[in-house]
């Protein structure tokens, strides 16, 4: 019996599995991060959405100057946490990067501000409702930016 040919065939087989399986995990790694990037995606995209059905209700309250102050403060007061900004904040903390995290939390606040200065009164023409937006509206600006950023970094381009 030649044991060469049959020591060769062992670690031609051998050969032959290894890379079969390292092939499968590298498949399986690519698979992973693309779900994972998938995920943080709509988690991303979710958020943004209440932060600005939030911000597009505050404005509509901002918007009736005909109303009384306490008729806007009544309908301005619960609007973050009616369109589910808390929560889609919290789940994104479950999952983000820090950088990620602490921009949702600043447009959060930002969000809550322009909220505070309609509910104590501002109208929409008032220079402290037009800073308030405009600060929000920074935030969110360099929120999406630094989502864009996480998800090019996880797609590896």
């Amino acid at each position: 019996m030649e044991w060469t040919a049959l020591i060769g065939t062992g670690l031609g087989a051998v050969i032959g599995v290894g890379s079969t399986l390292a092939a499968d995990r590298m498949r399986w790694r690519r698979e992973t991060r693309e779900r994972e990037r998938v995920n943080l995606q709509v988690l991303y995209a979710e958020f943004i959405e209440a932060l600005l059905g939030a911000r597009d209700a505050i404005d509509q309250v901002s918007k009736q100057a005909d109303n009384s102050p306490q008729e806007r403060a009544q309908s301005v007061r619960d609007v973050i946490s009616d369109h589910g900004t808390y929560t889609k904040e919290y789940q994104l903390e479950l999952v983000a990067p820090a950088s990620v995290i602490t921009r949702a939390q600043d447009a959060t606040h930002k969000l809550a501000l322009y909220r505070d200065t309609v509910l104590h009164g501002a109208t929409r023409d008032d220079p402290p409702c037009l800073q308030a937006r405009v600060t929000f509206r920074d935030a969110r600006k360099a929120l999406v930016g630094e989502m864009r950023t996480t998800l090019r970094r996880r797609d590896g381009t």
